[in-house]
């Protein structure tokens, strides 16, 4: 047999595997951007900034209207997500801090998504942002006999390639792939992180099995930089200065990895069969003082930032793409978020659920079927410390149908903003909430009308069942190592 007709023979089975596959269990591709605010793309308002592709899938699915991140910041929401199960129960609270000593971790007892889907036969990788551990802590310990902080394919992943910094965008450093260093790589993270999502795509998963890829951007996060050609084009348009435009340019730069990968699906031929789910881990950050500051952001039309608990710190974009079964242009107006990802995604996949896994989100696989769906838990929030002197935010808020009830406490008790540190635990446990407010979220998107005198019996009603919800919430809030409760280590 000449070499040519065995490539032709075996590029040929691919294919045909590949479309078997197409035809059986779906894959997933989860996309999850970084610091990006609800309004910061084409199909969900913005009149500058460029999303082609986002667009595409959008259009070409389903798309969330009041999609929720679990949490206001990166840590919490992204271990959230990956559980299905409220931070709290977690001992994840803030985002863990790069001190290359850090030990916080997402506790190994949890269950995951990859983990799941694992053992329905499904491949699993991560490219990107982790956030729920250090990698790096976590192979030196291994090398020194401590094995403290689960190794990524105790987290249920075959393969990953992802670096533990992350705020550098440009020439990011320490990248590991599958428990290796290969250390800086030049270029833009968004750009790497597309890259190599495509890499696993077409060279390392095996065309035969069904797989769940986590797709995890770094940008538009703090230091936000972007492609040079892009800037230059958003500098000819609509922008207040420089900054503003590489802002503009790295939320389009994700968009074009975002294109690329979803090509590779369709050269594959396995995009029909593949459910795409797209968010942002938290609204936009604020902008700051500095003169690199290039936070420019947005969460329109709802108001908030990152680490406050007002609606645009947690109101996302949402996106499911999955031409085989969910019809395009379909709008969702019910809440939903990433805290649902894991029942929905192991109900789409017809993975078990164990038996005893107490979960905070549902799954909504009949939304984007275009059916209703009844939700037993609110989604709700809670953080020890998202006030400031200056401006307080919601320590506390619950989403009830069209009403966001919002707790406070006094914002004297409030840190700097931090990342999470044992000590924070007492302000978990002892937190009081000093005075409510209420809103209805769909007619008032900028929380500036409280409606608490307007409304008493719907306020009394909400404001008894947010203090029923926070008071659970520190009753069962755990320590950062998932084991011990609060109160054992306040006393």
């Amino acid at each position: 047999m000449s070499k040519h007709l065995f490539i032709s023979i075996l590029l040929g089975s691919l294919a045909i595997l590949s479309i078997a596959n197409a035809q059986g269990k779906p894959n997933i591709i989860v996309i999850v951007a970084d610091d990006l605010g609800y309004g910061d793309l084409g199909f969900t308002g913005h009149p500058t900034i460029k999303t082609p592709n986002l667009d595409k899938l959008s259009k070409g699915g389903a798309t969330f209207t009041h999609f929720y991140s679990p949490a206001q910041v990166c840590s919490p929401s992204r271990a959230a997500a990956i559980t299905g199960r409220m931070p709290h129960r977690l001992g994840i609270y803030s985002f863990i801090g790069g001190s290359s000593g850090s030990l916080t971790h997402l506790p190994k007892t949890e269950i995951t998504i990859p983990q799941l889907l694992r053992k329905n036969g499904y491949q699993t990788a991560m490219i990107g942002k982790w956030h729920n551990s250090l990698i790096e802590v976590q192979m030196k310990r291994d090398k020194a006999g401590k094995n403290d902080i689960p190794s990524m394919d105790h987290y249920g992943f075959d393969y990953w390639f992802c670096s533990d910094d992350n705020a550098k965008i440009r020439n990011k450093p320490n990248w590991i792939r599958n428990g290796k260093n290969e250390g800086m790589k030049k270029g833009l993270a968004a750009n790497i992180v597309g890259q190599e999502a495509v890499h696993w795509l077409t060279k390392e998963r095996n065309p035969s099995k069904p797989f769940i890829q986590f797709v995890h951007f770094y940008e538009p996060h703090w230091y936000v930089d972007a492609p040079e050609d892009i800037t230059k084009q958003y500098l000819a348009k609509d922008t207040d200065n420089k900054n503003q435009a590489i802002y503009f340019a790295a939320v389009t730069n994700v968009d074009k990895e975002i294109g690329n990968i979803h090509r590779t699906l369709e050269e594959l031929k396995i995009a029909d069969n593949t459910l795409i789910l797209f968010t942002s881990d938290h609204g936009p950050s604020t902008l700051g003082d500095g003169k690199r500051d290039r936070n420019y952001g947005s969460a329109e039309p709802y108001r908030g930032y990152k680490y406050g608990l007002w609606d645009g710190s947690v109101h996302a974009p949402g996106v499911a793409h999955w031409p085989a079964k969910i019809k395009p242009n379909t709008i969702i107006d019910t809440p939903a978020g990433a805290i649902d990802w894991l029942p929905t995604i192991c109900e789409v996949t017809k993975t078990p659920l164990p038996a005893n896994l107490e979960l905070d989100g549902k799954s909504h696989l009949s939304l984007l079927m275009g059916k209703s769906m009844q939700r037993q838990k609110p989604l709700q929030w809670h953080h020890y410390n998202t006030n400031f002197n200056h401006a307080p935010n919601p320590n506390a808020v619950l989403r009830i149908g069209d009403y966001v009830i919002c707790g406070f406490y006094a914002p004297e008790t409030q840190l700097k903003r931090s990342s999470w540190k044992e000590k924070h635990l007492k302000l978990v446990k002892t937190g009081k909430l000093v005075r409510f407010q209420l809103f209805n979220i769909k007619t008032d998107p900028t929380q500036k009308t409280d409606l608490s005198k307007q409304e008493p019996e719907q306020f009394k009603k909400l404001k008894t069942q947010l203090i029923n919800a926070h008071s659970e919430m520190q009753s069962q809030a755990m320590g950062w190592d998932g084991v011990q409760p609060i109160k054992q280590l306040t006393n």
